[in-house]
């Protein structure tokens, strides 16, 4: 379909350029007769004013039919680029809900996962804390066991403390 749409975006600047080609052409030719009819009018004498009257008459009805088609030409573009706009912001409308829609699906999948890093976390806390009680228990039995007394046998070191 983009293909489709970059070959007719194509085909219709090549036909606007033709058609503005045209258009310079024809204006071109409809400022010739103008000038030339003015150029008959010096010689009206000659010619006689009612067939130059009937041919000024004819140019600017042939110039003024000219211009109408050029304004509806125009307008026929204008209509197609607001058709072609509104297409194109319907496309981009729907293509973002697609993917608003995609992204909520995702988010609730992920939900288990979210759950699982929480209780994750709750436990490395909860065993942290555990840690430290047990950590600060041992310090404390350090400093409450009784010291060596000269006469009383020698403590045994902490190296076979810990292993019994």
């Amino acid at each position: 379909m983009e293909h489709e749409q970059s070959s007719r975006s194509g085909t219709q600047a090549a036909d606007s350029t033709q058609a503005d080609k045209e258009w310079a052409q024809l204006e071109r030719d409809l400022d010739q007769l103008g000038r030339q009819l003015a150029e008959l009018q010096t010689h009206a004498a000659t010619l006689g004013g009612h067939l130059v009257s009937a041919l000024q008459a004819r140019f600017d009805e042939v110039k003024a039919r000219a211009m109408t088609a050029r304004r509806e030409h125009e307008r026929q573009i204008a209509q197609l680029r607001d058709t072609a706009r509104t297409q194109a912001e319907n496309a981009f409308s729907e293509a973002r809900a697609r993917s608003a829609e995609a992204a909520r699906q995702m988010w609730e999948r992920a939900e288990p996962l979210r759950q699982g890093a929480k209780d994750v976390g709750e436990g490395l806390l909860r065993a942290w804390g555990e840690l430290r009680a047990s950590f600060g228990k041992a310090a404390g039995r350090l400093h409450t066991e009784p010291k060596p007394s000269a006469s009383g046998p020698a403590p045994a070191p902490i190296e076979q403390r810990r292993d019994s």
